[in-house]
């Protein structure tokens, strides 16, 4: 991400987020009417002129991990809810609009954004734009996740260090350093029984798979830095403290979200969405 502007990748992930919206029928795996309202004008009428960009095999396989992702951690987090955790975490918040279209159950949570200060402000102005109140139970925290101590940062927040959370962190890692990687485990470890970290990784072999001229011009914008094998992956959060890892498998997206006969996207065919619990 380019010093003093907001992530470029970011607000890619939103126009993919709109596509779904508008060009995916009413089966759809995530409903988000707020996104729409964030970007520039113009972001409709494109999508609708270049539908068939969109239903291109990457895009289309992008488009359905990008509304997969943001499903799943959320059903997580309701999960989490129920179980009695009652602070949730979104780093990298980026374009995320789930504090605008909380369900009534998530009014009792204390939810945190926290992002880099130039996305952060970026964000802030567009809701402020888009005459979308910020609601209660929301606050911002400005970090920077390669660089700041997050322990730190998150201590003097709102955020109760001794008392359990839910935490997602969505298409962030992958464009971090390793030892930055490392250090927002260290941190979502840190959190007592019960906490649970939602997050999206990649291995080596899904950026050889990219042919996309589209999707190859956003990683030379920001290109992916860290990628972890499985079972690399799972040790390294066992050190850290975490007990439940999984991965989301193609195999479950397609039961959970799918399988519905009217639903146009497909479960992407590889396992980047990991749930860990401590």
């Amino acid at each position: 991400m380019e010093v003093g502007k907001g992530s470029f990748t970011a607000k890619g992930v939103a126009v993919l987020r709109i596509a779904h919206q508008l060009i995916d029928g009413d089966h759809l795996i995530l409903r988000d009417p707020v996104t729409i309202k964030l970007m520039a004008p113009g972001i409709k009428e494109y999508i609708l002129q270049n539908r068939e960009r969109f239903f291109q095999p990457e895009m289309l396989a992008l488009r359905s991990h990008v509304v997969l992702r943001s499903r799943y951690a959320e059903d997580c987090l309701q999960r989490a809810y129920q179980r009695g955790v009652r602070q949730f975490v979104i780093l990298g918040a980026g374009m995320d609009t789930f504090a605008y279209r909380q369900p009534s159950w998530a009014h009792e949570m204390n939810i945190i954004e926290a992002d880099h200060p130039a996305s952060q402000a970026e964000k802030i102005l567009s809701l402020k734009n888009a005459g979308i109140t910020i609601p209660e139970n929301l606050s911002f925290v400005k970090v920077d996740l390669e660089s700041d101590d997050l322990s730190a940062v998150f201590s003097k927040s709102v955020v109760h260090m001794d008392e359990p959370v839910f935490i997602s962190c969505l298409g962030v890692l992958v464009y971090l350093k390793e030892k930055s990687v490392e250090k927002i485990f260290e941190f979502a470890g840190s959190f007592p029984k019960g906490s649970e970290f939602v997050f999206t990784t990649t291995q080596k072999k899904d950026l050889q798979k990219v042919t996309s001229p589209e999707i190859k011009a956003a990683l030379t914008e920001e290109p992916w830095i860290s990628h972890y094998e499985p079972e690399v992956l799972k040790n390294l959060l066992k050190k850290y403290g975490f007990q439940d890892i999984s991965y989301l498998t193609a195999e479950e997206a397609n039961r959970l979200y799918f399988s519905d006969a009217g639903t146009i996207l497909e479960a992407p065919d590889f396992s980047s969405i990991v749930r860990a619990v401590i």
